[in-house]
């Protein structure tokens, strides 16, 4: 199962990424518990696990922060929970975090072929699911039943008022203006391939609204408009060298 076979929402994705990151350190702190290697390591290199386990619980934070706000949180709301500091220094702190993940996952729907070195293990939704899950089984007490092979609620996929959303986030990333004006600019190339992708994901989400609305013209005008625009795209995309197709 790859994963577009589960196309998560961007928080369901943020959810996961926390999952991901948190097994991976209950992982490292298990080497903190057990002294039984202590005889062999170098001298330092329990300090250097530690400083790890440090410095990944502020990835760790800062990934609940960026999951928090797609939640709906305010930055007042998280500034009281990091300890009474003010929503500005929320925002100042993780703002450039929430911005870089909402980007990448943006990026990863529109190039999906690109989503790993956007999102990273997480752009395999399903296969970091299965991972989660096995670790669960193995965290779990003697004698307890195994977690289910199973996806949590919080893993919902993505619906067409999310993908309407981000059909004209898209577009301000393109152009980069909004919440994109200070984010890193496109390559020539990454526009290309965006402009094409977005082009498909309309084609997309306009066939789906059509299907549940067959009644309605209006949604069957925009749909034959986005596949002229995809068709023209597809067109003007430059072609593989023969040979190599």
């Amino acid at each position: 199962m790859s994963n577009s076979d589960i196309a998560l929402s961007r928080r369901a994705l943020a959810r996961l990424a926390v999952a991901d990151e948190a097994a991976d350190a209950s992982d490292r702190l298990r080497g903190l518990v057990d002294p039984s290697n202590d005889e062999w390591a170098r001298p330092g290199e329990i300090v250097e696990q530690a400083a790890r386990l440090f410095e990944q619980a502020r990835e760790i934070l800062a990934k609940v922060v960026v999951y928090e706000r797609l939640k709906g949180a305010s930055w007042e709301t998280i500034g009281s929970a990091l300890g009474e500091i003010s929503k500005q220094a929320a925002h100042e702190r993780y703002g450039s975090a929430e911005t870089e993940f909402r980007r990448q996952a943006l990026l990863a729907w529109l190039i999906p072929e690109e989503a790993y070195c956007q999102l990273g293990e997480v752009a395999d939704a399903a296969g970091t699911i299965r991972r989660i899950q096995r670790w669960q089984n193995r965290a779990t007490e003697p004698g307890a039943a195994p977690v289910d092979d199973w996806t949590p609620p919080a893993y919902k996929p993505m619906d067409t008022t999310e993908q309407s959303g981000l059909v004209i986030e898209a577009a301000s990333l393109l152009s980069g203006v909004g919440i994109y004006k200070n984010a890193p600019k496109l390559t020539p190339e990454q526009r290309s391939k965006a402009e094409l992708g977005l082009a498909r994901r309309k084609v997309a989400l306009y066939t789906a609204i059509c299907e549940a609305n067959p009644e309605d013209p209006n949604t069957a005008e925009v749909l034959a408009g986005a596949r002229a625009r995809l068709t023209e795209l597809e067109e003007q995309a430059p072609r593989p060298p023969e040979g190599n197709a």
